[in-house]
């Protein structure tokens, strides 16, 4: 697998600067279509949201009103109801009731894909050989063989393919990485990984819980995780042990791992949708000389925190960027990877190697990886 890259690259602007919102939609047909005329600037990306789901609205719906050169120009669900009910919400021109229809507009650029991971390969598979670019919910996929044929499908067809690992675009990440890079923790020895969110948070029925949809602890909050300690050591681990606590069959609702890296760096993961105590997010950094504690390096910009601890001493650091989100971020990497055509840092073989560092977990914890989904 190949390694994890750790140093960031310059993100377009996310400067305000956008166009009026557009007209309301009015509904023809099986579509909505704007009633007025839009003359878009050279260089906006149409964009199609494939699946109404809850996190489009927080991920892309809203930068989408901040980061230029993006028209959110159409949506598609299971049903026309569901997807007009979106359009309205959203201010979508047009409104799809299959995936296939969006994917065959002509006037798509690139796709959003916010299905279960489980239905992720289908839809990029399809959404590549399209001709449009697109930006994939985490995880990439159910496992590492289709993360691989996705990467390769990207390839082959001269597509754009990013992964949805939004804290990856924050300013917060330069932050760690001058910790990393510096001398305050003097050689880094141990990495940790932790994601717990309530019980009850994920509710009974929620997709997240089904296996063949792609649920697990791991596949939702765990993949974070090892996305973070991959990047912090700047190489592929092995995983040295595993254990799952599993209350539907198969899937995981709390995850632990153990890792070790060739240099000698050791790191653990453990997340969980069944925690007993409050949400715990964080990521901690152990060196020789010091620990750098960062809380919350998902979402700095509901809060988040650095600390550098030194024996008795403790000193605590600004976040930087804390004012603009991961999303904000993120999507403004999309319009700039497809503009240049320039692979974003969550894309290729970085992709391939988390899910199959999720499928190595899942195999040492006496778990089958994530199966794929019968067509």
């Amino acid at each position: 697998m190949a390694s994890a890259a750790r140093h960031p690259r310059r993100s377009a602007s996310t400067a305000r600067g956008r166009s009026p919102a557009p007209a309301a939609p009015q509904r023809t047909g099986r579509a909505l279509i704007r009633s007025t005329s839009d003359h878009r600037r050279v260089g906006w990306m149409r964009l199609g949201l494939l699946a109404a789901a809850r996190i489009t609205g927080p991920a892309v719906v809203e930068p989408a009103r901040i980061v230029p050169d993006v028209e959110l120009a159409a949506v598609a669900a299971r049903s026309l109801v569901r997807a007009e009910e979106a359009a309205r919400e959203w201010g979508v021109a047009r409104a799809y009731g299959s995936y296939e229809e969006l994917i065959d507009d002509p006037e798509i650029d690139a796709i959003y894909i916010a299905t279960p991971a489980a239905l992720h390969h289908r839809w990029t598979l399809a959404a590549l050989h399209a001709g449009k670019d697109v930006l994939c919910e985490k995880p990439m996929a159910a496992n590492a063989t289709e993360a691989r044929e996705m990467v390769d499908a990207a390839a082959d067809t001269g597509r754009i393919l990013m992964e949805a690992f939004h804290w990856r675009y924050h300013p917060l990440v330069a932050q760690i990485d001058d910790i990393l890079r510096g001398d305050r923790l003097g050689t880094l020895r141990h990495v940790h990984g932790r994601f717990d969110l309530p019980e009850g948070h994920i509710p009974a029925g929620d997709i997240r819980w089904d296996l063949s949809l792609g649920g697990g602890a791991l596949m939702d909050l765990g993949c974070y995780l090892l996305q973070w300690v991959r990047w912090a050591v700047g190489a592929e681990p092995e995983v040295t042990s595993a254990a799952a606590e599993c209350p539907v069959p198969g899937v995981d609702g709390r995850f632990t791992s153990e890792l070790a890296w060739a240099s000698g760096v050791s790191g653990s993961i453990m997340c969980s949708m069944i925690s007993t105590g409050p949400p715990d997010v964080r990521l901690e950094l152990t060196g020789d000389s010091a620990t750098a504690n960062i809380t919350n390096p998902l979402a700095p910009q509901h809060g988040a925190r650095i600390e550098i601890r030194t024996g008795d001493h403790v000193e605590e650091f600004t976040v930087d960027g804390h004012d603009t989100t991961t999303y904000q971020h993120q999507l403004a990497a999309f319009v700039d990877a497809v503009s240049t055509r320039v692979p974003p840092l969550t894309s290729g073989v970085d992709s391939v190697a988390t899910m199959a560092l999720i499928d190595a977990c899942y195999t040492a914890a006496g778990l089958a990886p994530r199966p794929s989904l019968a067509s």
